[in-house]
């Protein structure tokens, strides 16, 4: 338990303390854009992450538009993990299954706002990190 924690803190700091915008190589580059030129869902998390560290919201969500909400169930599934580490039971609830509706939902987001951050044409490059 105590090595989740360290791990999360660490990261977490690592990623205050380092700009990733202004320090090139600090973290590693997105694969699929390197080696297409495209961006996927994940490009700009890094960047996002940074910005929230900071309290800088609005730049945030300029960087990638889905990672809050990333960001909100990640840090939900921690929680709940970090407190039934340390309660010993289950003390948050947390869904057994995502029903079928709900998974082919996220997945078509994902797909559609990934498809149109790559259209290099106004609106959809506000998308783009």
């Amino acid at each position: 338990m105590i090595l989740m924690v360290a791990t999360v803190f660490l990261g977490l700091l690592y990623i205050y303390i380092i700009d990733p915008v202004e320090i090139s190589g600090a973290t590693p580059s997105c694969f699929i854009h390197s080696q297409f030129g495209v961006y996927c869902p994940g490009c700009g998390n890094t960047r996002a992450l940074h910005a929230l560290t900071h309290g800088h919201i609005l730049d945030m969500f300029s960087y990638n538009l889905l990672f809050p909400f990333a960001v909100i169930i990640l840090a939900w599934f921690f929680f709940v993990g970090f407190s039934t580490l340390l309660f010993k039971k289950r003390v948050m609830w947390i869904p057994s299954r995502i029903p079928t509706a709900g998974v082919i939902g996220i997945v078509a987001v994902v797909v559609l706002f990934t498809v149109l951050r790559n259209i290099p044409a106004w609106p959809f490059t506000i998308l783009a990190p």
